[in-house]
């Protein structure tokens, strides 16, 4: 069992400093190295590093320990120590495994700790570098890079399907304004299963789906055959689109933080004519407007075992206004014209809300049973906290960005 540790508790530090030095002096005659800092670390040297601690509890004991820092959806692992006594049990597998949802994984370690680098490759980890500490001593660097993550919806179509909500009639309504009608090409990035796509056929569009996921791109088909619409299975920076300025409207149903930025605005520059709109629009599944502090407190301690507090802390992407028309503007072929968001209510039971935690990729890719017992969790909240039924106010922020 994965664990967040916190070692303000001196009982917690002591252990980890007994796991850390006796590690370290491991790994130290392995590589002929005696001056690797974490070995001569004190317990008050321990405890005040900037770090973040996850730890593996085997039979109620703590079997080892790894430090982690992070910034957004990239995670670094500082330090990695296994009980000498508890290894070749996979612990430190289960470890890595469970920050390797993250977008970007790094780490360093000594160049001829073989059993580490033996992990780190097996993992998926690539060498990316390596640096002379000193005369006789290199350290190599690893990264791992999660390309599949904007796929891993597709490993549970049908449960994202029935997971996942729509959107409010509203954000139809807005974009009839900006450019969808009864004959209108519209361009759709990363459709799903069509949460969205449905709507504007409805509306009488007549849309190209971008999607790069193979089982969600199928279920598209299924669900849109005999409609005007075309399913185009690729990533929208390598989708054969045709150029000019083919397009009415451009959208991106909350799928665009998947989509390379300065690409993906520099291809929707060459697919709409001036003064047509791309309107990216994201469901966030927080409360809106609201004192959203009780249920983020009973959340927290379950996302803090496998998030990195910056991560935790971060501002939810679709509301980082800021962030977003910067990017969205860089190019300067496009202006952002205007931020509307939509409220609406969804009641959830224990089973939905844990349906709805499961489509997300953070929670979707962690590794069993880390996954199974963190979804259960968030179920239990909802049973054991509100008697079974919990009706939270969502929103979807829109934005309405214009080419020049």
């Amino acid at each position: 069992m994965i664990e967040r540790l916190d070692l303000s508790d001196p009982a917690i530090a002591a252990q980890v400093l007994a796991i850390q030095r006796a590690a370290y002096a491991q790994e130290a005659e392995l590589v002929g190295y005696a001056a690797i800092p974490p070995l001569h670390e004190t317990l008050d040297e321990l405890r005040s590093q900037p770090l973040e601690w996850l730890g593996a509890i085997e039979d109620g004991v703590l079997a080892g320990a790894m430090a982690i820092t992070g910034e957004g959806r990239r995670c670094d692992i500082d330090r990695l120590v296994v009980d000498p006594a508890r290894q070749r049990r996979g612990i430190g597998r289960r470890l890595v495994g469970a920050v390797t949802h993250h977008v970007v994984v790094t780490v360093s370690t000594a160049r001829d700790n073989t059993p580490a680098v033996r992990l780190y490759e097996s993992l998926g980890f690539r060498r990316v570098g390596e640096t002379e500490v000193e005369p006789g001593f290199r350290t190599a660097q690893f990264e791992r890079r999660n390309d599949h993550l904007a796929t891993s919806f597709d490993a549970d179509v049908a449960g994202y399907e029935r997971a996942r909500p729509g959107y409010p009639d509203a954000l139809f309504d807005l974009l009839a304004t900006c450019g969808l009608a009864p004959g209108a090409r519209v361009l759709e990035i990363g459709p799903g299963t069509g949460q969205a796509t449905v709507p504007m056929l409805d509306r009488g569009a007549s849309i190209t789906a971008v999607e790069p996921g193979p089982a969600m791109a199928a279920r598209l088909r299924e669900r849109v055959a005999g409609r005007s619409c075309t399913v185009v299975e690729s990533t929208f920076e390598t989708a054969p689109l045709p150029d000019g300025a083919a397009f009415d409207l451009a959208v991106a149903a909350t799928s665009f933080h998947w989509v390379d930025p300065v690409m993906g605005m520099a291809r929707l520059a060459t697919l709409l004519p001036r003064r047509r709109c791309f309107v990216p629009f994201w469901n966030v599944f927080r409360e809106a407007g609201h004192d959203d502090a009780e249920f983020q407190s009973r959340i927290e301690p379950i996302v803090r075992r496998f998030q990195t507090m910056s991560r935790v802390a971060a501002v939810t992407h679709g509301l980082d206004h800021d962030a977003r028309v910067r990017g969205f503007e860089a190019s300067g072929d496009f202006r952002v014209r205007a931020m509307p968001s939509f409220e609406w209510p969804i009641t959830h039971d224990g089973a939905s809300l844990r349906a709805l935690f499961a489509s997300f990729s953070d929670w979707s890719t962690l590794p069993e049973p880390d996954r199974t017992r963190a979804l259960d969790d968030v179920a239990a909240i909802v049973d054991e906290c509100y008697g079974g039924s919990l009706t939270r106010t969502y929103v979807t922020q829109a934005y309405v960005v214009e080419r020049r």
